[in-house]
């Protein structure tokens, strides 16, 4: 009979011992938050990978791809125009061969930095490929739109590059084509990607309205 009634006592304390505290699942909770903040911050980490060029720290192609869905859709339903410029270094290739790799980076990032200063907050900058970038002017008529682009090629001309103690000047090559001169994503594209090769070879060609 002693010995029943031992085990018994002996139970009671093994799961009182067992019985979770208010601190210990405070401390749960504590835990399953810090996880919690941890996933949310690799999932943003993760996201802005996925969206940002990671030489020039300027959105990709992929977030390039959205905005200009949500610009054209802005644009017609309320008929507020805008436009695509796109832009590329002239002679790149030549600058990568001749002054290698590093040197190229280096116009890259500078290049970036010089796109993003000649636009407004409002506006959109981004690396496409390579030595192809794009800016989305919202809210623009053509004339403002072509004023941008001669301002942009002329500030980057004025604004050399220094690598490795040396300034390096470059010209760029920018299209454009307005919103309202597309059917959609992809014919505002060719058309500026012809304005812009027009552009390159000295040919004058607007063709969007």
């Amino acid at each position: 009979m002693k010995t029943t009634v031992a085990v018994r006592e002996k139970l009671q304390e093994v799961q009182v011992e067992r019985k979770p505290t208010v601190k210990s699942l405070l401390d749960e909770i504590s835990k399953l938050r810090e996880v919690l903040a941890d996933q949310e911050t690799q999932i943003q980490t993760l996201t802005k990978q996925a969206l940002e060029d990671a030489l020039t720290g300027l959105p990709n192609r992929r977030a390039f791809e959205t905005e200009v869905e949500k610009s054209i859709s802005y644009f017609k339903r309320y008929n507020r125009n805008g436009a695509l410029l796109l832009i590329d270094i002239d002679a790149f290739k030549g600058i990568n061969d001749t002054l290698g790799h590093l040197a190229g980076d280096a116009l890259l990032k500078h290049l970036a930095k010089q796109l993003k200063n000649q636009v407004r907050e409002t506006d959109f900058v981004a690396r496409l490929a390579g030595d192809e970038f794009c800016i989305l002017l919202r809210e623009v008529s053509q004339e403002e739109a072509i004023r941008k682009v001669d301002e942009i090629a002329m500030a980057v001309s004025l604004t050399p590059c220094t690598y490795e103690g040396k300034d390096i000047y470059l010209s760029i090559s920018v299209g454009h084509c307005m919103f309202g001169g597309a059917s959609g994503e992809q014919e505002l594209l060719d058309k500026a990607d012809r304005a812009m090769y027009a552009h390159k070879n000295d040919l004058t060609l607007i063709d969007n309205s």
